[in-house]
């Protein structure tokens, strides 16, 4: 099928969907496909895209879209009325667009997908063809799902094997062909891509930290999902304050961060150190973020989940950032994978000992194997999301 126009709907608003909505747009329109994108935040959406793309505006069409949860536990009545929504949504975008909708793409589809939902209902309240990328990859890891077999009903992959999904989307990169032996559709592992764009002069911030650094390594992290920095803190107050300068920038709401955080940020400041900078204020310029980023020396990690990679892997790959990471999450199989950095335990005397490791190779963009972030980046960037979006929308 010919696809020339696709939806995309975007039902959540952290930094990395954001990214996500800004760069599938960008390269479908070099694709020469028309995008309608339906976003809780359009308007803001809508901005960006047209300053952004000006020469594309005539095929950028944005539209509202209610804040979306998982509704796994709602009745099915309320599920199904959702889908009547959204397919009228759908419609009405259609008709103010003079053109047919050929594909819907849901990121993340998790916020769609109810296990308990007869699939032939699913195809008559939801009548577009769609895929979508799914986050939720644990059920295909060890001790899953049963592998080669059929979804059956009440299995979270169930409604994949409808007749109007095309296929399944990805970030997982170790258990996508588990999900492909049950769905037998196509499986696309998209790329973890993000926005790289620098502003035009350097941010007066950014020269700030640097000159309070001096010549110590600059550790950093960047909060956009409302991590919990505890270990970071508790690096900051063990690590030598002669060798190392730490920055942790974005929102921290006591009221967000665990109980671990507060008491590592209370024995931080009651500590007298002068080696951490805070910029406590929620970052949402790209640009902005980039430019802060490319002070640093290391990239650290805050502990993330098994089932999405760090917002901020791609984001160090790309600006050759080692990355100091955990063992217990994707960071640590991405990293072991490709060797972007270290990954450690969470233990203190285990982190300061990746830290001396990375300091003696100093500096880092001269003695680090920057070939091997290098080999990282490629995989995450427009190219690849070129690559996989072709992929997917061949049906």
């Amino acid at each position: 099928m010919d696809v020339f126009c696709i939806g995309l709907i975007f039902s959540r608003d952290q930094y990395r969907y954001q990214s996500y909505a800004h760069q599938y747009v960008a390269v479908l329109l070099k694709m020469q496909k028309q995008v309608a994108l339906f976003s809780p935040n359009w308007i803001e959406m809508n901005n960006y895209l047209l300053t952004h793309f000006k020469e594309y505006a005539n095929r950028i069409h944005c539209f509202p879209i209610d804040d979306s949860q998982n509704i796994s536990q709602n009745s099915n009545l309320a599920y199904l009325w959702r889908f009547l929504k959204v397919s009228r949504r759908l419609h009405q975008a259609e008709k103010s667009m003079r053109t047919k909708i050929d594909l819907v793409l849901f990121a993340p589809i998790d916020d769609w997908i109810k296990p308990k939902f007869g699939k032939k209902w699913m195809d008559w309240a939801f009548p577009f063809k769609w895929t979508g990328l799914l986050t939720q990859m644990e059920p295909y890891d060890k001790d899953g799902l049963k592998l080669n077999v059929d979804p059956r009903f009440g299995e979270p992959d169930y409604l994949f094997t409808s007749k109007n999904c095309v296929g399944v989307c990805t970030l997982d990169r170790f258990n996508f062909d588990n999900l492909r032996s049950r769905v037998y559709k196509k499986v696309v592992v998209m790329p973890d891509i993000s926005d790289l764009e620098l502003p035009k002069q350097k941010q007066k911030v950014s020269e700030q930290i640097k000159k309070m650094a001096k010549d110590r390594m600059v550790v950093g992290t960047i909060l956009l999902e409302d991590e919990n920095p505890e270990n970071l803190l508790y690096l900051a107050n063990s690590a030598p304050k002669e060798d190392y300068f730490f920055v942790c920038a974005g929102r921290m709401e006591p009221e967000n961060l665990s109980e671990n955080s507060r008491l590592a940020l209370n024995d931080l400041l009651s500590s007298g150190k002068d080696n951490i900078y805070f910029l406590l204020h929620e970052l949402e310029n790209s640009e902005q973020i980039n430019d802060l980023f490319i002070t640093f020396d290391v990239c650290f990690l805050n502990y993330g989940t098994m089932a999405l990679p760090q917002p901020l892997l791609t984001k160090a790959a790309h600006f050759g950032k080692p990355v100091l990471g955990s063992k217990n999450d994707m960071v640590g199989k991405l990293v072991s994978a490709f060797e972007t950095g270290i990954a450690v335990n969470g233990q203190i005397a285990e982190s300061i000992q990746a830290l001396n490791i990375l300091r003696m190779q100093m500096p880092l963009n001269q003695n680090y194997n920057v070939n091997k972030l290098s080999n990282y980046a490629q995989l995450q960037n427009q190219a690849a999301l070129k690559d996989a979006l072709e992929e997917i929308i061949l049906f």
